[in-house]
């Protein structure tokens, strides 16, 4: 059997349908294969990286459906997912090493077992909106993951810590970006792009997939003298981000060092990798832009105090945005955040008004016996 995701793998022959298709399903897929194809095609619609994250779960189920339970979808129960997230959680040795499946012998399906509680949640969720097709379009009768668990604690409002620089942590970085080295044209150009990289990230508080997936052609006149970035974000919402003069300097500066005068009506990338590539210099994939963003805080950490350094050592690049929408909440209403953000629900933005924590201190300070 021959699964097709965004790589392809190869599986022994389908075990035995538990029931024969229904003649009636909607999606018309003859097996598991063509019923997968059709989901990921569903899921790839909504962006890469949620292409690339549902590959990679359902990818592991099936392998382990067909190698250990020797079942097909339709042949799933509740006490397979059981038996599946036990399994994850406790995985053999082999399952975290190379040569599980047959048609990519270099591929490593775990780098580790996955941890109980949110990270396990969220395979649940995964395998919950597969089967939900799956069911929704008659390939199978019933969702088995209807009745799983997730064990992920869940946090009431106020509560919600996000991982975001606090205002000491960002001045430091601020002084590691400003003292990067710049003693030959090579370290000029790396010290330009990586104030480039993070000064959009951080000025325009875009998602790894928004910084990676759009260039200068993106960058529009509004009918007021200035410029915005168009962008498409998660879900496949656009919004409209207005680039103060400040941004549009970092990005002239970077662009001059190529040779190029306009700031927009180009392919320029908003995250440049480091080299050209055929004369033509391309951009960062989102996992390039997570590497980048490791190295520079490597850098950042050598020279931080022990404590600092720590915190460093943990912080993704999505902190970078959660650090732009803190710093905004201090100036802009929850409205007028949400709509910068690109958020549908207030309740999401809610978040980052981190001041509600000390309020609530505050308020609660002579409550006692």
């Amino acid at each position: 059997m021959t699964i097709f995701g965004s790589a392809v793998m190869e599986l022994p022959p389908a075990p035995p349908q538990a029931s024969p298709l229904h003649q009636d399903n909607m999606l018309g897929a003859k097996n598991d294969a063509e019923a997968l194809q059709f989901y990921l095609q569903k899921a790839g619609a909504r962006s890469e990286e949620t292409l690339r994250r549902y590959d990679r779960e359902i990818t592991r189920f099936t392998a382990y459906l067909y190698f250990e339970l020797k079942v097909s979808y339709q042949s799933v129960r509740l006490k397979h997912l059981q038996n599946y997230l036990t399994f994850i959680q406790t995985l053999p040795y082999h399952w975290t090493t190379q040569g599980i499946l047959p048609g990519q012998p270099e591929r490593v399906l775990f780098k580790s077992s996955i941890k109980p509680g949110k990270s396990t949640d969220q395979v649940i969720d995964v395998l919950s909106s597969f089967f939900s097709f799956l069911e929704k379009n008659r390939y199978i009768t019933g969702n088995p993951t209807a009745a799983l668990i997730r064990s992920g604690e869940k946090l009431a409002r106020g509560n919600t810590v996000v991982r975001y620089f606090h205002d000491s942590d960002w001045e430091f970085i601020k002084k590691c970006i400003d003292h990067l080295p710049s003693n030959t044209s090579g370290q000029k150009m790396e010290a330009a792009r990586t104030r480039y990289i993070i000064a959009l990230g951080y000025g325009l508080a875009l998602r790894e997939s928004e910084l990676t997936h759009h260039n200068c052609n993106d960058i529009h006149p509004d009918n007021d003298n200035g410029f915005y970035l168009s962008v498409l974000g998660k879900g496949k919402k656009r919004r409209h981000i207005p680039l103060n003069n400040q941004l549009r300097d970092t990005i002239m500066d970077l662009k001059q060092l190529y040779g190029i005068d306009n700031l927009y009506g180009d392919t320029f990338p908003l995250a440049p990798r480091h080299r050209m590539l055929n004369n033509t210099l391309c951009a960062l994939s989102p996992r390039g832009l997570r590497q980048w963003w490791r190295t520079f805080m490597n850098r950042c950490a050598v020279n931080a105090e022990p404590e600092l350094k720590a915190r460093l050592s943990t912080m993704p690049f999505h902190a970078l945005r959660h650090t732009a929408l803190t710093h905004l909440a201090r100036k802009m209403d929850i409205e007028d955040l949400a709509i910068f953000a690109g958020h549908d629900s207030i309740q999401t933005t809610s978040q980052y008004y981190h001041a509600e924590a000390s309020r609530l201190k505050r308020m609660s300070a002579d409550h006692y016996l």
